[in-house]
C-alpha cells in the first residue's frame, strides 16, 4: 500500500515513516515450512528455501531445486532440456518463473501458504484427489474409549416390569504404526442374566506399498466374494481408502418405523452390533460399525407397550467392477470364530479382483476349512450399455459326518443401472440359484455341528434354493417426488414355502411441507402374512431453527391401527439441544387388544464432552423411561480429554488459553478449560481441514492461526498445536505532554522492543499482549528517532458478557525521551 502524507493531519505528515506499509508481505531470507498449493490443490507441507532478490535484500523469493519440483508434482523431464545445467550453475536453486514459462509463486506469510500457478503440461499425471503417501500421518501414541450406554425401564403392560441395560464399547490404543482395537457389547436385565459379546479384537497397521491393511486377531472378512466370516488369525487385504477418489471402485443403512418410544437392536449372526432408543415415527441407523459385506442384519423393535416386531435387512455386495489396471486382493488364515460352534475349523481364504478393460473385471477366489470343506468362485463384472452386470459361479464340496458328501454349484447374476432418460435407478438386482448339494462355509459348519449332536442333524440346516433381491428408485422430475420399490424372495431345498418381502414408498414435498407413503408386505415360509401401511406428513413451524410438526397413520393387516402426532425442534446456536413431544392412539387388533393412548417425550443434548439423551412415555396401564449417554474418552500426550462420539480416525487440538473456541467442522465441539478439543471424525488418506472459530474467545487471547491441513492414516490420533498469544488487551487514549496526540501510524513498542500496537486516529491505540502494569514507547519519524514513553496500569480484568466482549479502556500520557532509547526504532532487530 502507498499512503500520501498530504492527507494526514497537518504538521504530522512529514514526520511519519510509512515505508513499511509499501513492502507488503515481505519475507526475510531463510527456509520456511509451508503448505504448498499447486493450481489451488494442496500437495503437502514442505520446506522451501527463500533467497534474497537482487537489489531487494529485505524481500526474498522462493527457489526450487530438482527434488522440490518432483515433490510438488512438477516433472523435470517436461521442462526445457537445459533446466538441469541451469540448476547446477545456480547452485541447485532457481525462482519458479525462471524455470517455467508463465509460472508464478505467491507466498502468504500470515498463513504460511505458498501458492504456485503452473501450466498443466509440466505436471506429472496424477489422479484427482491424490495425496502422496509421504504426507500420510500416523499421528501420536494414545488411546480412545468410545462408549454407548443406555438403560430402559418398563412397568406394567404385557411383560410385567423389568429394567434392561446396554453398553457398547469401542476401545483401542495406538503405538507407533500399530492400531489396536476392541469392539463389544454388554447386555443385562433385571429378569435375566448378563452377557458380554465380543465383536472384534485386533491389531492393525498399514501396508503402504500394497495399499493394504495387515490385521491380526479377531476380525471379519469383507464378504466381497464369499460370505463374511468371523475369524481369529491374520489377514492382509486391499484398502480402497488409500486410493485417490477418482480410483475408488459398506454397512447398510437401516430404516424403519416405531409407533412409540422404542428400543431398536441390530444383530448379525447372533452378535449384537448396535442398540439404541428411538422416538416415535420413522427412524434411520447409518452408523453401524462395519463388519463385512455379507450376512443379513436382524432388526428388532421393542415398543414401549411391550409389542415386538422385527425385520431383516439383506447385506449383499453390488457388482464388483474395477477400473482398468485396478487390483483388489485379500488373504486370510486362521480359525472360524463363531460362539455357537464347539469345534472351530481352521480356515483359509484368498480372493483377487482385477480390472482388465473398461468393460470387464475378472475375479476369483478359494476358501477351505480343515479338510472337510472347499469352495472356489470364478466370475466377472461387465460394464455394458444396458447396465453393470456381475456373473459368477461357486463350486463347493463338503464332508458332513453320518451323511453322503455334499457337492454343488451356486450361480449368481447381479445387475445395476441408472436410466438417465427416465431417471430410474436399479440400485441392486440379484438372483442366485444353488443346487441341492451346495453348502456355503457357514451352512457346512452348522451342518457338521448338528450332525455330531443328532443322527439326522445335518438335514436341519436349511439350504437355500434361490434368492432374489431388487431395489428400484424412480424420480419424477422437479416436484414429482420419488418412488422406491424393494423386494426379496427366498425359497429352500429342504423346507416348503418362501420368505417374501415387498415394500413400496413414495416421498415428495409441497413447498416446505413434506410427506411420504409406504406399504410393506411380509410372508414367511409358513404362509403367515402381514401388511403394514404408513403415511406421514411433516410441517415446519418458523423460519429460524424451525420446529417440525408431524402426523402419521399406521394400519396393520391384523386390524390394529395407530395415529400419531409429534412436535420436534432443535435449539442452541449449533443445534446442540433437541427435543420431541408425541401422542399416539392405537386401536383394533385381536379380540384381546384394547385401545391405548400413549404420550411421551424425548430430549438430546450434544455437549462438547458427550451426548446425553432421555425419553419417557406412559399410557394404558404401562410406563416406560430410558436414559443414555454416548461419548468417548481420549488419552493423548497432553492428558485425557472427554469428547462426543468419535469415529476411527480423530484429532486432538491444543490451543492454550483458547477455552470456548469452537471447532468449525464439528458442531458442539469446543476447546475445554485445559486448552484441548477433540475433532471426532476425520477422513483417512484425504486432506482434512480443521478450523477454530475465535468468536467468543477471551479478548486477551489471540490465535496465531485458525486452520490446519493434514492427511491422517486410518485409525490415527492426530495432535494439532494452534499457537496462541496470551496477554491483556486494551484501548489506550494517549496524549503527549502538550495535550496533542502522537502521530497517526506511530509504532507502540513494549519493554522488550516488541510492537504491540499502532497509533490510530485521535491518539487511540489498541494494544494486545500488555502486562497489568508496564511501560510502552511510541516512536515515529522517518528514522524512528522521535519518541515518547508512557507508563500504564490496567484495572482488574472484567468478565465478558454473554453477548459481547469487553475491552479495558484507559488513558495515558506519553512523555518525551532521548533519541538514544534502545526501543525507539520500530525497524530494530527485535521488531517483527
Amino acid at each position: 500500500m502507498e499512503f500520501d502524507p498530504a492527507f494526514l493531519p497537518a504538521g504530522f505528515g512529514g514526520g511519519i515513516d510509512l515505508s513499511r506499509f509499501s513492502k507488503g508481505s515481505s519475507v526475510l531470507p531463510g527456509t520456511y515450512n509451508v503448505d504448498a498449493y499447486v493450481n489451488d490443490d494442496w500437495v503437502g507441507r514442505v520446506s522451501v528455501p527463500f533467497m534474497a532478490s537482487p537489489g531487494s535484500p529485505d524481500s526474498a523469493q522462493p527457489c526450487f531445486d530438482a527434488k522440490l519440483l518432483a515433490r510438488l508434482g512438477i516433472s523435470i523431464h517436461k521442462l526445457p532440456i537445459d533446466t538441469g545445467p541451469r540448476l547446477e550453475a545456480a547452485g541447485g536453486c532457481l525462482p519458479l518463473p525462471d524455470l517455467i514459462d508463465m509460472a508464478a509463486a505467491t507466498f502468504q506469510l500470515n498463513e504460511q501458504r505458498l501458492y504456485l500457478s503452473v501450466p498443466q503440461s509440466v505436471l506429472d499425471r496424477m489422479s484427482r484427489g491424490y495425496v502422496s503417501p509421504d504426507q500420510w500421518n500416523s499421528g501420536v501414541n494414545g488411546g480412545v474409549l468410545g462408549y454407548d450406554l443406555n438403560a430402559y425401564r418398563y412397568t406394567g403392560g404385557f411383560s410385567g416390569s423389568y429394567t434392561s441395560y446396554y453398553a457398547g464399547i469401542n476401545a483401542g490404543f495406538n503405538a507407533g504404526e500399530w492400531r489396536f482395537r476392541h469392539a463389544g457389547s454388554a447386555l443385562g436385565s433385571s429378569v435375566g442374566s448378563s452377557s458380554y459379546n465380543t465383536i472384534s479384537t485386533y491389531g492393525q497397521r498399514d501396508v503402504t506399498m500394497w495399499n493394504a491393511q495387515l490385521t491380526l486377531g479377531d476380525a471379519f472378512t469383507s464378504g466381497d466374494l464369499f460370505d463374511s466370516v468371523a475369524f481369529r488369525g491374520v489377514r492382509v487385504a486391499s484398502d480402497d481408502r488409500m486410493l485417490p477418489d477418482s480410483m475408488r471402485g459398506y454397512a447398510p443403512r437401516i430404516a424403519g418405523v416405531a409407533n412409540t418410544n422404542a428400543r431398536v437392536r441390530v444383530t448379525q449372526n447372533g452378535i449384537v452390533l448396535y442398540q439404541t432408543n428411538v422416538a416415535p415415527g420413522a427412524f434411520e441407523i447409518d452408523d453401524l460399525y462395519p463388519t463385512g459385506f455379507g450376512g443379513d442384519l436382524l432388526v428388532e423393535v421393542l415398543e414401549s407397550d411391550g409389542r415386538r416386531s422385527s425385520f431383516v435387512v439383506p447385506f449383499a455386495a453390488v457388482p464388483l467392477a474395477l477400473r482398468p489396471g485396478g487390483n483388489r486382493f485379500s488373504i486370510t488364515a486362521g480359525v472360524v470364530r463363531d460362539p455357537s460352534l464347539h469345534r472351530k475349523p481352521e480356515y483359509l481364504e484368498a480372493t483377487w479382483q482385477h480390472g482388465f478393460t473398461n468393460v470387464f473385471t475378472g475375479y476369483g477366489g478359494v476358501t477351505t476349512a480343515n479338510s472337510t470343506y472347499a469352495a472356489a468362485i470364478l466370475g466377472g463384472a461387465f460394464n455394458t450399455s444396458i447396465g453393470a452386470i456381475g456373473v459368477d459361479v461357486t463350486q463347493a464340496a463338503a464332508q458332513i459326518p453320518n451323511s453322503p458328501d455334499f457337492n454343488g454349484t451356486s450361480a449368481r447374476v447381479s445387475f445395476s443401472k441408472l436410466v438417465t432418460e427416465t431417471d430410474t435407478n436399479f440400485a441392486l438386482a440379484t438372483y442366485r440359484y444353488s443346487t441341492s448339494g451346495f453348502l456355503s462355509l457357514t451352512d457346512a459348519m452348522y451342518a457338521t455341528e448338528s450332525a455330531l449332536r443328532a443322527p439326522d442333524g445335518q438335514n436341519r440346516v436349511i439350504r437355500p434354493r434361490s434368492r432374489t433381491q431388487a431395489t428400484i428408485s424412480q424420480a419424477f422430475g422437479s416436484g414429482g417426488g420419488v418412488l422406491n420399490l424393494n423386494a426379496s424372495s427366498v425359497n429352500y431345498w429342504n423346507r416348503g414355502g418362501s420368505d417374501i418381502n415387498y415394500a413400496i414408498g413414495y416421498t415428495n414435498s409441497l413447498g416446505r411441507v413434506s410427506f411420504n407413503l409406504s406399504a410393506n408386505r411380509q410372508r414367511d415360509w409358513n404362509g403367515r402374512m402381514e401388511t403394514i401401511l404408513f403415511a406421514n406428513i411433516s410441517i415446519p413451524i418458523g423460519r429460524t431453527n424451525p420446529a417440525t410438526l408431524s402426523s402419521s397413520v399406521t394400519r396393520e393387516s391384523s386390524g390394529r391401527n395407530s395415529v400419531q402426532a409429534a412436535l420436534s425442534a432443535n435449539l442452541g446456536e449449533q443445534n446442540e439441544f433437541s427435543y420431541g413431544l408425541n401422542v399416539n392412539r392405537s386401536s383394533g387388533g385381536d379380540r384381546h387388544a384394547r385401545d391405548i393412548t400413549t404420550t411421551g417425550g424425548n430430549v438430546t443434548y450434544r455437549a462438547s464432552s458427550a451426548q446425553l439423551s432421555a425419553g419417557a412415555s406412559q399410557g394404558g396401564g404401562f410406563s416406560q423411561a430410558s436414559v443414555g449417554i454416548r461419548g468417548a474418552i481420549v488419552a493423548h500426550p497432553g492428558g485425557v480429554t472427554l469428547s462426543q462420539p468419535v469415529g476411527d480416525t480423530i484429532a486432538v487440538l491444543n490451543a492454550e488459553g483458547a477455552d470456548g473456541a469452537r471447532v468449525v467442522s464439528s458442531p458442539g465441539a469446543s476447546v475445554d478449560g485445559r486448552g484441548y478439543a477433540v475433532v471426532p471424525y476425520l477422513t483417512p488418506y484425504r486432506i482434512n481441514t480443521v478450523q477454530l472459530d475465535p468468536k467468543g474467545l477471551d479478548t486477551d487471547v489471540e490465535l496465531k492461526e485458525t486452520s490446519q491441513q493434514f492427511a491422517p492414516r486410518a485409525g490415527s490420533i492426530m495432535m494439532l498445536k494452534f499457537e496462541t498469544d496470551i496477554g491483556r488487551s486494551a484501548f489506550i487514549r494517549v496524549e503527549r505532554a502538550g495535550g496533542e496526540a502522537p502521530p497517526f501510524g506511530a509504532a507502540v513498542m513494549d519493554e522488550d522492543g516488541r510492537q504491540i500496537g499502532t497509533v490510530g486516529q485521535a491518539g487511540r491505540v489498541f494494544a494486545r499482549g500488555l502486562k497489568d502494569t508496564g511501560t510502552a514507547t511510541i516512536t515515529w519519524g522517518t528514522d524512528g528517532t522521535t519518541s515518547c514513553r508512557m507508563d500504564y496500569a490496567l484495572p482488574p480484568p472484567q468478565k465478558k458478557s454473554a453477548d459481547k466482549l469487553l475491552y479495558q479502556q484507559i488513558s495515558a500520557t506519553c512523555l518525551a525521551v532521548a533519541a538514544s532509547n534502545p526501543h525507539s526504532n520500530p525497524q530494530s532487530k527485535g521488531s517483527p
